[in-house]
C-alpha cells in the first residue's frame, strides 16, 4: 500500500513501531507464535523521507541511535523511516539485514555465524536460520498490526515521540 507521494506508509509504519519497540524495550515476547523471546534493535543506521512529498531525505547514523533526540524531532517534522538497519537475536541464533519501506523488503541478510564443518550441515542450518528469521519477520509484523488497531495505539505513539495533543 502505498499513498499518492510514494511512501509505502504501512512498510513505512512498521519501521517506525520497530523503532519505538526497539526503544522502549528491546525483548520482545514472540511465545505466543511459538517463537520465544527475541531482542530487537535499530543498529546503526535509519532513513527518514518526508510524507509532504518534498524530497527532503536524510539517513541518520549513529552507534546511539535510539537515544538521538533529533531522530524523534526529525519524525515529529513528518519524516517517516523508510530503510533502517535492524539486528535481532533469537536464542542462539543473531541476524542483521536492512528494511526497507517501499518497496517493503529485507536485504543485506547476514545470516548467524554456525560451528558446523560439514558443507551440507552448514547449509541446512544457514537455511533453517532463514526460514526462523522469515517467521519472526512475520510474527512482527502480524504483532504490528494488530496493536495498530488498538484504542491507545495513536495516543502512545505520540507519547514516545513527545508529541502533545
Amino acid at each position: 500500500m502505498k499513498k499518492e507521494n510514494g511512501i509505502g506508509y504501512l512498510g513505512s509504519e512498521f519501521l517506525l513501531w520497530l523503532f519505538w519497540k526497539s526503544a522502549e524495550d528491546e525483548t520482545m515476547s514472540l511465545n505466543n507464535l511459538g517463537l520465544g523471546e527475541i531482542r530487537i534493535s535499530l543498529e546503526d543506521s535509519i532513513t527518514l523521507v518526508s510524507v509532504t512529498g518534498d524530497g527532503y531525505c536524510e539517513t541518520v547514523k549513529s552507534p546511539e541511535i535510539l537515544t538521538l533526540p533529533s531522530l524523534r524531532e526529525s519524525i515529529k517534522r513528518g519524516r517517516l523511516p523508510d530503510a533502517a538497519k535492524i539486528r535481532i537475536s533469537s536464542k542462539e541464533l543473531e541476524w542483521s539485514f536492512v528494511v526497507k519501506a517501499m518497496p517493503f523488503k529485507i536485504s543485506s541478510v547476514k545470516l548467524p555465524i554456525t560451528g558446523e564443518k560439514n558443507e551440507s550441515e552448514m547449509i541446512s542450518v544457514r537455511l533453517l536460520a532463514m526460514t526462523r528469521l522469515e517467521l519472526i519477520m512475520k510474527a512482527l509484523f502480524n504483532t504490528f498490526l494488530l496493536e495498530r488497531e488498538t484504542p491507545d495505539f495513536i495516543s502512545d505513539l505520540k507519547d514516545f515521540l513527545g508529541i502533545s495533543d
